[in-house]
């Protein structure tokens, strides 16, 4: 899927993980795995937790998912 037809939207975090890790096991792993990128790298970390409506949301608002297509591309164009 290439950045040109991934579609910026609300994603549940569960949702997108997959997207990010669709050889994990299951949506939990996927999301752990998400948020030890996500960590890995200070600033996007705290670019993403300050656009977050409130600290427990389930899901990825579209400026949270352009950071992060952003950073990496969008699902399928990395190598994790």
């Amino acid at each position: 899927m290439s950045s040109n037809t991934f579609e910026i939207r609300t994603y549940g975090k569960s949702e997108f993980a997959m997207l990010m890790f669709p050889n994990a096991r299951d949506p939990q792993q996927a999301q752990d795995r998400l948020r030890r990128w996500i960590k890995r790298d200070a600033a996007l970390h705290e670019q993403i937790r300050r656009l977050a409506r409130s600290a427990g949301d389930n899901d990825y608002c579209p400026a949270q998912i352009r950071l992060m297509v952003e950073k990496w591309g969008a699902p399928g164009e990395y190598d994790f």
